[in-house]
C-alpha cells in the first residue's frame, strides 16, 4: 500500500530558504521529490527513529524529518536540513 507523502507549511517554507542557499538550487527539488518517492512505500524501514514518533531521512543535500500515521497510510515531512 502506499503511503501519500504530505509537507507541512513550514517544511515547504524551508525547503524553498534551502533551495535559495544550496547550488545547483535544482539538486534540492530533485531531492525533495526522491525522499517523497522513498516515503511512500514502507516509511518507517527507510528512515531512522528520532525519538516518539519522529524520524528523518537524508538524500543528499536534505535531511527530511517525518512522521507516520499508519492508521490514515499518511506521512508528513515536518522539517528539512541542510546535510
Amino acid at each position: 500500500m502506499t503511503y501519500d507523502v504530505v509537507f507541512s507549511l513550514e517544511s515547504a517554507a524551508e525547503l524553498v530558504r534551502i533551495a535559495g542557499i544550496v547550488r545547483p538550487a535544482a539538486s534540492v527539488i530533485q531531492a525533495a521529490e526522491s525522499l517523497r518517492r522513498m516515503l511512500e512505500n514502507d516509511p518507517s524501514k527507510v528512515g531512522y527513529p528520532l525519538s516518539e514518533g519522529l524520524y528523518y531521512i537524508n538524500e543528499e543535500p536534505l535531511r527530511a524529518f517525518f512522521i507516520i500515521d499508519d492508521d490514515a497510510m499518511r506521512v508528513e515531512i515536518t522539517d528539512f536540513r541542510i546535510l
